[in-house]
């Protein structure tokens, strides 16, 4: 009997396991679809992300691109043969690149599309080839009773892009007729067989729509110009690439760009931090020389778009090697590491980490080589050997970047890296002794790479969502382990000689070094209280006489005296020296109380300088007209003079310096001579202990102790006097630096306690939006229950009007409000002008202030949001309404001159100190102010590249007081 040949029928659905039933999540498709790009030897690739009625997500690259042809005999065959194919026989290498390895490995990676959306639109440019485009609804492959040679795809090729609208609508009829073929169609019965039962067990089950409807029903998703503009084929500016629309995208990409998505919902906080977790570092940091291929995740809303991954956001070499702790190195094939050691900062040479027992070399089971590394910093600020300012930005680092990625051909594996994918299990082992095991997965940055070629037993797992876990994988866990295990006991951990050799010392030098900080803060300000306390009186008497100087030089001149113009000219020399001698000193970081001292000397001290500077013109010009003397004895006096007041402060210089030096080193004398007699003081006594019986490796251990101790407290308190001696022979300035450093600290302190007082703002500002409307309702029904001869007295009355008021108040602020969509319209100087007069009419009225917009601004237009103007010119006329409080005249006004808006007002204005800090958050000069609003306005207006400054010497000033300048993009008059 001869056998029947029985061949395996295929179904659609095929198609729908190996896509959507293939893929763990969607930041690992979009991963995959990026491989793709790599693979087609894209230079660039990037995932945009539109929102609108249907969000359209858009993958692009610069690749080689796609032919009808490529579409027809690559694209459509499921399962290519690049497995098996040498990368070295690629005829599709672009000019300019080396042959790159193939990420591809089973041939459906084209398929994690069907994950990010129902239906699929790629278009691609081949180069001396016509455009070529594909739509794929996947949906199609849903249905379980069609079989996969039954279902069409549209494929089409054009010349220019212009014809792509008119094409998409043949295509989507293509489509559609999968669903509802016409009766000439030869598939038609076995379609429509196949749909009725599908439809019939869908609506069995519950569902109201079912798939054919929803396949039907979308032929009216837009495509514009906005979803293609950023594809450099579509604009020319590159010759080939490909562009994959995803219509109607996967929650997971959607609710990035949805603004009505509530942001304290935990999942989908969770969602969009995996999209950016999983996609940064795509490419391998830590690299010598990093290949060039560019990645980015692009947001777009409105008008606006904003970066989500950057290939250039990384945590690169150049920082791993500036870590306290790290060791890099390769595995070879016997599993022998070798690489570099770094403790505490220090480089400690080379280490070697032989495995207990080496990996096996079966060909199905070998492991190969493969390069490794990781890098942490120490948990406590006191004991690392960073600065502060850098301890702190390497915390903020590894919340954004920390664990321990793997790279396969430079392209990184998922998710491992990401804070639940701790391939080697770093934080399982930490939780059962922290001190012994080091690493903490979290806090670490690292990564594992090796190549298919070397490595060809680590394969994907089928979901693409980490390796097989087979007997090559398990040696990869188990080598590294063992490696950071060791490492971790014998360098970095509590049991380590090193750690438990330089650890106090660290600790010492970091607190010493704090404590000196704060000394010379006490100093610094002391000196400070003191410069003024002394000196303001001789400023001010010094002030005076210049005035008085000027007055005599002018009689003089009047009068032709050449006598008491030489008289004066000998007043003045002394007092330019006076003015030198009055010179502010550095100012601490804190004023405190000490402000309005200095505030009125600073304002002393330039009237000082700018009445002698004007005195010494005019008293050069009377030595020259009067001819008091010859011109040349006068010159010759005034350069002897100089050089005999600037001597004479030098030698002062000179001799106080000589005179700390020789305090100076008297005490570090009489400091040595203590510390040379310390050890013998100490030690000697154990000497005496031999004869009492005490063994002798007792007492040598002691003296032992004793020696490291003093020398620990030695180098603690000499060294850090030779390295400031060793700045001040090269010339380097300690006082400005410390002056810098301790700013910058008091400030960051500052800064952070006023963060809390804002997050405590916005959480009462939260509560208090959410809970005006509720809480409105709640008091109007109440006081309407009131009974009717309460409802008619005066009291009641006033009540329910300042009720209505404070609630109108509240409301009146809707139109800032940021939650929701809301598209840019024009808005005009005239609505501005209206909303913030409404705005503050009481209290224009209550305080008597004029308020007034020229007919110049009230013509101006911006495009823009009113959310993101209209609170804007709220806080700036809030600001000013509290400063021309203090002035008879109050007036605000609102101008344009020369196409910059002014707002400006009758004030106090803002001191000149304060300018450069104006817009600096928390900075205010109000009592009780918060400083928030200006630093807002300034964020606002960056946001739409619109720029925001205080009038400068070139700025039109309106009123007296304070004038800010605002250059809006784009502005017309109309």
């Amino acid at each position: 009997m001869t056998p029947s040949r029985i061949t395996f029928q295929t179904r659609a659905r095929t198609i729908d396991h190996l896509g959507r039933g293939q893929i763990a999540d969607c930041p690992t498709a979009v991963s995959e679809l990026w491989k793709n790009a790599y693979d087609a030897y894209a230079d660039a690739v990037s995932l945009h992300i539109y929102d609108g009625a249907t969000p359209i997500a858009a993958i692009f690259d610069d690749g080689i691109g796609m032919s009808r042809e490529d579409f027809l005999e690559r694209w459509l065959v499921v399962g290519t043969d690049s497995k098996i194919r040498n990368d070295s026989d690629r005829t599709d290498i672009p000019p300019g690149h080396l042959p790159r390895p193939r990420q591809g490995e089973k041939g459906i990676g084209r398929l994690s599309a069907a994950f990010l959306a129902p239906v699929t639109l790629i278009l691609s440019k081949r180069r001396e080839h016509d455009f070529a485009a594909v739509m794929v609804d996947w949906r199609l492959f849903e249905n379980p009773f069609l079989a996969l040679e039954d279902i069409a795809v549209a494929v089409e090729s054009f010349k220019s892009l212009d014809e792509l609208t008119p094409l998409l609508t043949s295509m989507r009829s293509t489509l559609a007729a999968n669903v509802a073929p016409s009766n000439d169609d030869p598939r038609c019965d076995r379609l429509v067989d196949a749909w009725t039962r599908f439809d019939d067990y869908e609506r069995s089950i519950g569902l109201v729509e079912t798939t054919s409807d929803r396949i039907l029903s979308f032929q009216d998703v837009v495509i514009s110009d906005r979803h293609l503009l950023d594809w450099p084929a579509y604009g020319g500016a590159k010759e080939t690439g490909t562009a994959i629309l995803l219509l109607g995208v996967h929650r997971e990409l959607s609710v990035q760009v949805s603004t009505s998505a509530s942001d304290d919902d935990a999942e989908i906080q969770t969602v969009r931090l995996d999209l950016i977790r999983t996609l940064t570092g795509f490419t391998d940091p830590f690299q010598e020389r990093r290949e060039a291929f560019d990645y980015e995740v692009v947001i777009h809303q409105g008008g606006f778009r904003r970066s989500l991954v950057s290939a250039n956001d990384v945590f690169g070499l150049d920082e791993f090697r500036s870590l306290e702790h790290s060791i890099e190195g390769d595995f070879d094939e016997a599993g022998v590491f070798r690489g570099k050691l770094r403790v505490f900062g220090k480089d400690r040479g080379e280490i070697v980490h032989v495995p207990r027992r080496p990996p096996p070399r079966a060909a199905r089971e070998r492991l190969g080589p493969f390069s490794f590394c990781i890098g942490t910093f120490e948990v406590m600020a006191d004991s690392s050997t960073h600065s502060d300012e850098i301890h702190a930005a390497m915390y903020a680092k590894a919340e954004k970047y920390g664990g321990v990625y793997v790279y396969r051909d430079n392209l990184r594996i998922m998710p491992y890296g990401n804070p639940e994918a701790d391939l080697y299990q770093i934080e399982e082992r930490r939780s059962r002794h922290a001190g012994r095991n080091f690493w903490s997965h979290r806090r670490s940055f690292g990564r594992t790479a090796f190549n298919r070629e070397n490595n060809p037993n680590l394969r994907d797992k089928a979901g693409r969502e980490g390796l097989v876990d087979n007997r090559a994988f398990r040696e990869l866990q188990i080598l590294v382990t063992d490696l950071l295990s060791t490492v971790g006991k014998r360098y970095f951990g509590t049991d380590s000689d090193i750690r438990n050799d330089e650890l106090p010392e660290i600790q010492k030098r970091n607190k010493l070094a704090k404590e000196a900080a704060n000394k010379s803060t006490r100093a610094r300000s002391s000196t400070f209280r003191r410069f003024l306390k002394e000196n303001a009186d001789a400023t001010r008497h010094a002030v005076a006489h210049s005035v008085a100087l000027r007055q005599r030089l002018a009689v003089a001149i009047e009068v032709q005296d050449a006598g008491e113009v030489a008289i004066i000219a000998d007043e003045v020399e002394k007092l330019q020296q006076d003015r030198d001698r009055l010179r502010l000193p550095p100012l601490p970081a804190r004023l405190g109380d000490q402000e309005v001292a200095y505030r009125r000397y600073r304002d002393d001290y330039r009237a000082l300088s700018a009445t002698s500077e004007s005195l010494g013109s005019e008293l050069s010009a009377a030595l020259e007209s009067l001819r008091v003397e010859d011109p040349e004895d006068v010159a010759t006096r005034r350069l002897h003079s100089n050089q005999s007041r600037l001597s004479a402060k030098i030698d002062r210089y000179r001799r106080t310096i000589d005179g700390q030096m020789v305090e100076l080193r008297g005490k570090w004398h009489s400091q040595a001579e203590s510390d040379f007699k310390q050890y013998y003081l100490r030690a000697s006594p154990l000497l005496g202990d031999l004869g009492n019986g005490l063994r002798l490796s007792t007492v040598l251990n002691g003296l032992d102790a004793i020696a490291a101790e003093l020398d620990e407290d030695f180098a603690a308190r000499y060294e850090p006097f030779l390295r400031a001696l060793e700045q001040l022979r090269n010339d380097i300035d300690l006082d400005g630096a410390l002056t810098v450093t301790e700013n910058e600290r008091v400030q960051l302190d500052r800064r952070v306690n006023e963060f809390n007082v804002l997050a405590q703002m916005g959480i009462a500002i939260e509560i208090i939006g959410h809970e005006l409307d509720t809480m409105d309702a709640e008091v109007r029904r109440n006081l309407h229950r009131l009974p009717q001869e309460i409802k008619k007295s005066d009291a009641f009355r006033l009540a329910f009007e300042a009720h209505t008021a404070i609630t109108e108040r509240l409301r009146f602020l809707a139109p800032l409000r940021l939650a929701g969509y809301r598209s840019r319209e024009t808005i005009t100087g005239e609505f501005v002008a209206n909303f913030v007069e409404n705005f503050f009419q009481r209290r224009f009225k209550d305080d008597r202030i004029i308020f007034e917009a020229t007919k110049s601004f009230r013509s101006i237009r911006v495009t823009d949001l009113r959310s993101r103007l209209l609170p804007v010119f709220i806080n700036l006329v809030n600001n000013a309404l509290y400063w021309v409080r203090f002035v008879d005249n109050r007036k605000i006004t609102l101008d344009c001159v020369n196409d910059l808006v002014v707002l400006a007002d009758s004030g106090l204005g803002v001191d000149p100190d304060d300018v450069a800090n104006l817009f600096d958050l928390f900075f205010t000069r109000r009592t009780n102010g918060r400083g928030v609003g200006l630093h807002l306005c300034k964020l606002n207006l960056a946001v739409s590249h619109h720029d925001i400054r205080y009038a400068g010497q070139d700025d039109p000033k309106i009123l007296p007081g304070a004038n800010f300048i605002i250059e809006f993009r784009g502005m017309t008059h109309g």
